[in-house]
């Protein structure tokens, strides 16, 4: 096992277990809510960067001609919405703020955020949820990239709907986390990273798969279960310490593992994973 995992667990886990953020009583709070929305104007693609605290997180697609549309209940002692679009980059920053400038947490009990983002154009996602839940439905959209990072929350992504073009990465980054990733296949991805703490995480590659492509998982101290299509061919290429590993449908070939129709399927996942502490289960789909 390698000591970059173990120090990621462990920071994950004091993470957890540390000190919260204090929102203050009742009185102190005053909750607004607020909506702001741009028209989408030009083809070019662009870079969507969404940072949310604390709270519930809901991510989704926009109405034809609208690049983005927001929503926020938030409490304005503590934070400030933020939408900004530049038109020279064509970079799209959404999300709160605290009041002195740096991103705000808030808190969890109350504060919700809904986004809705364009299918019509490619768009670079960078996406950073702190605490709470959230549901993220990229479903659709143009990716081009995904990188997102979760701190102590439960979150669920899901791909839907195959993505129109073709992604080069998606990376996901979870402290402690409770991660549920659905239709992996429709991301179109020629890359998959995922990179785990504490938690409990389940990684589904079904959907319309378009070729081959590579995944990574480097998990902590946790379980991974891993959902793989029967039609898919799969190498999965495993390093880990105290960590159980159900291999069950896969056969054993010059230390890999792999999938009996690895050499006449069309389409080929292949997985590195490396864990430190706890379970690898892989569950076929059909």
């Amino acid at each position: 096992m390698s000591e970059r995992l173990l120090r990621m667990a462990v920071v994950a886990l004091l993470t957890a277990v540390g000190p919260g953020f204090d929102p203050g009583s009742a009185s102190s709070q005053d909750w607004r809510t607020v909506t702001s929305a741009r028209q989408l104007w030009g083809t070019e693609p662009v870079k969507v960067r969404i940072e949310y605290g604390a709270g519930r997180l809901e991510v989704g697609s926009a109405a034809k001609g609208t690049l983005y549309r927001m929503e926020t209940r938030y409490d304005q002692n503590q934070v400030a919405p933020l939408s900004t679009f530049s038109e020279e980059s064509r970079t799209l920053h959404l999300g709160i703020r605290s009041r002195e400038g740096r991103r705000g947490k808030g808190s969890t009990n109350g504060s919700r955020a809904s986004v809705a983002l364009t299918r019509e154009v490619p768009i670079d996602l960078d996406l950073d949820f702190g605490a709470g839940e959230a549901k993220i439905d990229l479903g659709g959209l143009r990716l081009q990239r995904v990188d997102l990072s979760t701190g102590a929350s439960e979150t669920k992504v899901r791909f839907d709907q195959p993505n129109p073009i073709r992604a080069t990465l998606i990376q996901i980054n979870a402290g402690a986390a409770d991660l549920e990733v659905r239709g992996l296949g429709n991301a179109h991805a020629d890359r998959i990273e995922f990179s785990g703490g504490v938690g409990s995480t389940v990684l589904d590659f079904s959907g319309a798969w378009q070729g081959h492509a590579a995944a990574s998982v480097r998990m902590g101290i946790g379980s991974v279960v891993l959902r793989l299509p029967r039609s898919l061919g799969i190498r999965v290429d495993r390093s880990s310490f105290l960590t159980s590993f159900d291999a069950a449908g896969l056969v054993r070939r010059d230390g890999s593992y792999f999938s009996t129709n690895w050499g006449s399927a069309r389409n080929r996942l292949t997985i590195d994973v490396e864990a430190a502490l706890g379970s690898i289960e892989i569950d076929w789909v059909d």
